[in-house]
């Protein structure tokens, strides 16, 4: 089912995902960093017949190797076992509540009319272009309109990793064969193995309150904090000595608010020389939140797979959605073996991204998941 590459090339690339999944009947998602085209690596794939592929791109895939700097990752959802139902939003920026209920009901009439009655677990995940910067209205109208429905999902997009490396403009999706910006790519699946969705960060909330005093909800920009200019006083309720001046200074102590009983993080984007914050979610004036302590992270996932398995068994995929900000982590704290360790034997096929989705939530620092559960034996 799962799959990678490291192939220099798109034609190279194409051929290896064609002998991997053995077949093209069936849906075929990849996850590709930066070298490569998604345009071209589509039309490869499209002339080796498979034509159905979602895509996204991304600073680190994950796969059945681990993490990959270079290359491409992916699983395959043959027919034979997936119903799957997919559909591009393009203009995902202006995308609403009626847009969500237009295209629910046009879902679940497909769903109605071909969906196998012995394929009772559904699940969603989506798939959306962090440039467009609307992933809060997005999974809350989607999530609303498939109220009950797992549904989980990544922001593509590599400004994280290489801040240079992407322009603007750049096309970060693929849908069947057509590479998208400013788009989102939502996809339905049944099946008849059960299904889990999880968002689990290694963070406890501190004890430290602090109000966003000035915020630019649209932006994403938070100007003060405490009423003091924002960069400084994050610094001084955090302990640090120095000002962080790169995203990856931020990743041992995001902001956390409360959301339904449950803490999510804040994560922080970048900071600016003149004191502002850039978040990776949306934060609006007037909202309190924490300061994060990291506990440890190998022990919190290694407990999470083991929670999961004790669940449904051994998961036979995980679809993983790895903050890059937790990437950035692992790195400083010496953990990327360990973690990768646990990802593949797991079987956590996914990518870093700016930004998760987890039912009606945009949250950020998460690795956030959809595990399907191995078949049963014959």
């Amino acid at each position: 089912m799962s799959f990678s590459t490291a192939a220099a090339d798109e034609s190279g690339a194409a051929a290896e995902i064609a002998a991997a999944i053995d077949g093209a009947d069936g849906v075929t998602v990849l996850f590709a960093t930066t070298e490569y085209d998604l345009g071209r690596l589509g039309r490869a794939l499209s002339r080796r017949g498979i034509r159905r592929t979602l895509g996204a791109v991304t600073g680190c895939a994950i796969g059945p190797d681990g993490f990959l700097d270079r290359g491409v990752a992916g699983f395959h959802l043959p027919s034979a076992r997936f119903e799957a139902f997919d559909e591009a939003i393009e203009n995902v920026g202006e995308f609403g509540l009626p847009d969500a209920r237009k295209l629910g009901a046009a879902l679940r009439e497909r769903l109605r009319r071909r969906a196998a009655p012995e394929r009772q677990a559904a699940f969603g995940f989506v798939l959306v272009d962090a440039e467009a910067r609307c992933e809060e209205r997005l999974i809350a109208a989607i999530g609303t309109e498939f109220a009950g429905l797992p549904l989980v999902g990544g922001s593509a997009g590599d400004l994280f990793f290489k801040p240079l490396g992407q322009p603007q403009r750049a096309t970060r999706l693929l849908h069947r064969g057509r590479a998208l910006r400013n788009a989102a790519v939502l996809c339905l699946v049944c099946c008849d193995s059960p299904v889990r969705a999880l968002s689990h960060n290694h963070y406890r909330p501190g004890r430290r309150k602090v109000v966003i005093t000035d915020a630019d909800h649209e932006r994403r920009l938070v100007r003060e904090i405490n009423g003091r200019p924002a960069l400084a006083e994050y610094a001084a309720v955090c302990g640090l000595k120095k000002l962080p001046t790169r995203a990856e200074h931020f990743a041992s102590h995001p902001l956390m608010i409360r959301i339904g009983g449950q803490y999510f993080a804040r994560g922080v984007q970048r900071a600016y020389a003149d004191g502002r914050i850039e978040f990776a979610c949306a934060i609006e004036s007037g909202v309190v939140a924490t300061v994060a302590t990291p506990v440890d992270m190998v022990a919190s996932l290694r407990g999470l797979f083991a929670d999961l398995v004790a669940d449904i068994g051994a998961p036979e995929l995980v679809l993983g959605f790895e903050c890059a900000a937790r990437t950035a982590y692992m790195r400083q704290a010496g953990l990327t073996a360990a973690i990768e360790d646990l990802f593949k034997a797991h079987r956590v096929n996914g990518f870093a991204t700016l930004g998760e989705q987890f039912n009606t939530i945009h949250v950020n620092n998460s690795f956030t998941a959809l595990a399907i559960a191995a078949p049963a034996p014959a």
